[in-house]
């Protein structure tokens, strides 16, 4: 009887707690005061320990709670055909009782690792009376620091004959991208600490299939990549930035790519630089082209002038010929209204090419199984869309999306 009563005083102390915790959490300047002052304990200690593993503890621990998940059902299936033994009965019971208490005690370590974290401002400060509205002049004069950015880097970085480029190692760019995240703690103060090695993911293969390109372990405090991913120079640098700006307790989406893209961009290495600045340009073309068809629509309007929206085009009634001639009327249209159209240039696309390039070689270099099992393939898939749909539920305005909205207000007053 103490045994059961010392059990379930223990379980009611960590749901308690846990309880106690998600209701203070409420308050976003508890989050927000929790994770400059607290978390970073959290996280350099135990980054810095399972830095000194080089495989991923992370997965580890996720495999081995697979396994302990479906041994309990195996248990409960034998449970009707052995339930007469009572040694059968005891151990049954002692396991489940384990596995709750296991499943408590991680719920309330993983509150104080991510939730507490996460249900803070989105880049730890107060952003009340921040404009959340902008015009296309001002989205126009961003798109075009991005495009110039870019363009700058790129002509700093040597493209060969055959249009190969000597990327840089992950041994060389590897500090600059700390250095970077540090420099960038003087407006946002939590990047100034400890960042953990990025580890190879042991699961690339799976990661890979459900375009995962980088995982920031809470439990663990472990930093990994997708190791396919990591092999395209460009998108490995903005990767690795934006899972350590996770680690340092910028769990939101849009605030970890909003700041690993702004800190590498103003790196003194082009690469970085190009990194940072193809990032941004990938989130903000979908808005400016929005915002150019509006403001070209707007200005035709005042004009009476027709202006043949892409929205009125069917691809599937209206003749070729007529929707080439549709397209080529809204690019004159719109070059005469808004002038030229900012994004890199060839240049920039020719290194992005190479880049892209050394991920597909990678790739191809080792063998996959799984590309021979297409049900297998299929069921990878529809597990990382059924992942993808849950966490933009969870972030809700702090998907990726979300980061064109922080690039606009953090320009603010520095470019319009």
């Amino acid at each position: 009887m103490k045994h059961a009563s010392h059990y379930r005083r223990i379980l009611i102390i960590l749901l308690a707690c846990t309880g106690l915790l998600h209701l203070i959490a409420f308050s976003k300047s508890f989050c927000d005061w929790y994770t400059d002052h607290l978390y970073p304990y959290w996280a350099e200690f135990l980054g810095r320990l399972t830095a000194k593993v080089p495989f991923v503890i992370g997965e580890i621990l996720i495999a081995l709670a697979a396994l302990l998940i479906l041994a309990g059902v195996i248990f409960l299936i034998l449970l009707p055909f052995l339930r007469r033994k009572q040694g059968y009965r005891k151990f049954t019971v002692g396991y489940f009782k384990t596995l709750l208490m296991i499943l408590c005690a991680s719920l309330l370590y993983y509150s104080l690792v991510w939730a507490v974290p996460f249900r803070g401002t989105v880049l730890g400060q107060n952003t009340d009376g921040q404009r959340t509205e902008f015009s296309y002049q001002e989205i126009h004069a961003l798109m075009c620091y991005v495009a110039e950015g870019a363009d700058a880097a790129a002509e700093e970085i040597e493209i060969k004959e055959d249009g190969s480029v000597d990327f840089p190692s992950a041994e060389t760019y590897r500090p600059q991208i700390d250095d970077a995240l540090r420099r960038l703690s003087e407006e946002y103060p939590r990047l100034n600490g400890y960042y953990p090695p990025v580890k190879d993911a042991l699961s690339s293969d799976l990661l890979q299939r459900m375009n995962i390109a980088g995982v920031t372990f809470p439990y663990t405090m472990e930093v990994l990549h997708e190791k396919y991913t990591a092999q395209d120079p460009l998108e490995g640098i903005v990767t690795d930035a934006h899972e350590l700006s996770h680690h340092m307790g910028f769990y939101k989406e849009n605030a970890a790519t909003f700041l690993s893209s702004l800190a590498i961009s103003r790196s003194d290495d082009p690469f970085l630089r190009l990194s940072g600045f193809m990032e941004m340009a990938y989130y903000l073309q979908e808005d400016y082209d929005d915002a150019r068809n509006e403001y070209c629509k707007a200005v035709c309007a005042e004009k009476g002038i027709p202006y043949p929206s892409r929205e009125d085009i069917d691809i599937h009634t209206v003749p070729k010929d007529e929707i080439k001639a549709k397209l080529k009327e809204i690019e004159r249209l719109s070059a005469e209204i808004c002038g030229y159209y900012p994004m890199p240039g060839e240049r920039a696309w020719a290194i992005q090419y190479a880049a892209d390039n050394a991920e597909t070689e990678a790739y191809e270099a080792d063998a996959h199984p799984i590309d021979d099992m297409p049900k297998v393939n299929e069921a990878i898939g529809k597990a990382g869309d059924i992942g993808w749909t849950a966490q933009s539920a969870v972030l809700q305005e702090d998907t990726y999306d979300g980061v064109v909205l922080l690039l606009l207000q953090y320009f603010d007053g520095k470019l319009y």
